[in-house]
C-alpha cells in the first residue's frame, strides 16, 4: 500500500464525525432537567427515552457494519451521517416522551454506523504500520 497524503483528510472527516457523534449522545443528559419538566416525564419515562437510543444503537451496530461492507465506506458513512443528522433535527418536533423516545431510537440507528465506518476508513486509507496512530 502506497499511502496517499489524502489519508489525513479522510481521517479528519472520520474524527469530526466521531466528535459530533459523541456530542449528540451527551445532549440529552445535559438537557434532562429541562426536558423532564417540559414533557412532564417521570424518571421511569425518561429512562425509556434513554433506553430507546441504546436499543437501536445495539441492534444497528452489527447491521451497519454489514451494510457499510456491502455498499462501501463512502456511501455507507455518508448515509449514517445523513440519517443521524436528520434524526437529530427531528428532535425539535418532539411533543412528549413517546415522540422523543422515537427520535432517540432513530438517532441510535444512525449513530451506530459511525464506529464501523471509521474503522473501515482507517483500514482503507492507512498502511498497517500506521493504523494504531490513525485510530488513536
Amino acid at each position: 500500500m502506497n499511502p496517499s497524503p489524502r489519508r489525513w483528510i479522510m481521517i479528519s472527516f472520520a474524527f469530526s464525525a466521531t466528535v459530533i457523534n459523541y456530542l449528540d449522545r451527551q445532549t440529552l443528559s445535559v438537557s434532562a432537567p429541562v426536558l423532564r419538566e417540559r414533557f412532564h416525564m417521570s424518571n421511569t419515562e425518561y429512562s425509556y427515552v434513554l433506553f430507546a437510543f441504546l436499543l437501536a444503537y445495539t441492534i444497528m451496530n452489527g447491521v451497519s457494519g454489514t451494510l457499510i461492507d456491502r455498499i462501501g465506506t463512502r456511501l455507507g458513512y455518508a448515509a449514517c451521517v445523513a440519517w443521524w443528522s436528520t434524526a437529530a433535527v427531528l428532535h425539535a418536533l418532539a411533543r412528549g416522551a413517546l415522540s422523543l423516545g422515537f427520535f432517540r431510537f432513530l438517532l441510535g440507528m444512525g449513530e451506530a454506523g459511525n464506529w464501523p465506518a471509521g474503522v473501515k476508513v482507517v483500514a482503507e486509507w492507512f498502511p498497517e504500520r500506521e493504523r494504531a496512530l490513525a485510530s488513536g
